[in-house]
């Protein structure tokens, strides 16, 4: 857990920490309604459309990973039922499509099945690069092609938000290992109830561990790859931004579980400034505080269970900024009710 690492992360962060700057105060944040991008975006955009301008407060969804092994319909109607909230936009930590392969017309099927259903929310949708969305030359070239840079910021009502990529550079995995999952992925279109028991019982024999955890070809795959590259771009980010009224941090992989020297140099250039981290990847949900700071694992939006307990879920966390803070609003699936009391879930948990 993240607080048995205290030491080792502060250790870094001494090194590395900015100096602390007033943020931003309500009046600010008002007159700051306008979604800008942080930089020049040449080419596709990783967002489906830019929020509009209004005032406070900033209101946005955030989901969980959809795969691996994404069970059928639930993030197709998890995008409907977020849409209900009318969130300013709704943010992906990532893993969307199954992903390595390198057939181009299977990759690009897979994104177009995952843009339908982004399209069925009715507000703009922001990405962030999971380890199933870029994990080799072939789906790095489809994601720069359809949702172009892997790393990006945007500001917004008064917000700061860092979308990071632990997929830098990206690990793809065995010709054996791909064609074992994608063994799975078939199942679990054919027969779910099948598949989800198949997994089941994989998961109680490795005690509750991820497959990934289990198996020698993932030991790479399960790290939280941030180049040197993207430090720097981190750096010059919030030099730029100085003193927003709070700093979002997205990023697929938790590496604040991973004791990654890395992520320890990114929260120590966020100094003592007010921020919130986001991640994906376990298919489990947790909440852990680190100096009075956020860091939220997300749960699924359609991931298979990976482990039992009070984790496993498919959530949305809507999330609300107000001058003295964010807010959170952690909401299961199968809890988020339309007017006649009806959520159009079959297999959410």
């Amino acid at each position: 857990m993240l607080v048995s690492r205290a030491g080792f992360l502060r250790g870094l962060i001494a090194t590395t920490a900015l100096p602390l700057t007033a943020h931003a105060t309500p009046a600010e944040i008002d007159a700051l309604g306008t979604f800008t991008a942080d930089g020049q975006i040449d080419g596709a955009k990783p967002w489906t459309a830019m929020p509009g301008t209004g005032p406070a407060p900033l209101r946005f969804a955030v989901i969980g990973d959809n795969t691996g092994l994404a069970r059928p319909g639930v993030f197709d109607q998890a995008m409907q039922q977020i849409g209900w909230l009318k969130p300013d936009f709704i943010l992906s930590v990532g893993d969307l499509i199954e992903g390595y392969i390198e057939d181009k017309a299977a990759i690009a099927a897979q994104w177009a099945a995952i843009e339908r259903s982004v399209a069925k929310a009715g507000v703009p949708f922001v990405y962030t690069p999971g380890n199933h969305d870029m994990d080799n030359e072939e789906t790095h070239a489809a994601w720069v092609e359809r949702r172009g840079p892997g790393y990006y910021a945007f500001r917004y009502k008064g917000a700061l938000f860092l979308i990071l990529n632990t997929e830098d550079p990206v690990t793809p995995l065995s010709a054996k290992v791909s064609r074992q999952m994608y063994d799975m992925i078939d199942l679990m279109a054919k027969d779910p109830d099948k598949a989800e028991r198949a997994m089941a019982d994989y998961a109680a024999q490795a005690k509750g561990a991820s497959i990934k955890h289990t198996d020698p070809n993932y030991a790479e795959a399960d790290k939280a790859n941030i180049s040197d590259k993207q430090l720097a771009w981190v750096r010059d980010t919030l030099a730029r931004n100085p003193n927003p009224a709070w700093t979002f941090v997205i990023l697929h992989k938790p590496a604040w579980k991973m004791a990654s020297p890395a992520f320890a140099k990114i929260q120590g250039m966020l100094g003592q400034r007010n921020y919130t981290v986001f991640a994906g990847h376990t298919h489990y949900f947790t909440h852990d505080v680190l100096d009075g700071h956020d860091l939220i694992n997300m749960g699924t939006t359609g991931g298979i269970r990976q482990q039992d307990g009070p984790g496993t879920m498919d959530h949305t966390m809507l999330v609300t900024l107000e001058a003295d803070g964010p807010s959170f609003a952690n909401t299961r699936l199968n809890g988020l009710m339309d007017v006649a009391g009806q959520t159009g879930q079959v297999r959410a948990y």
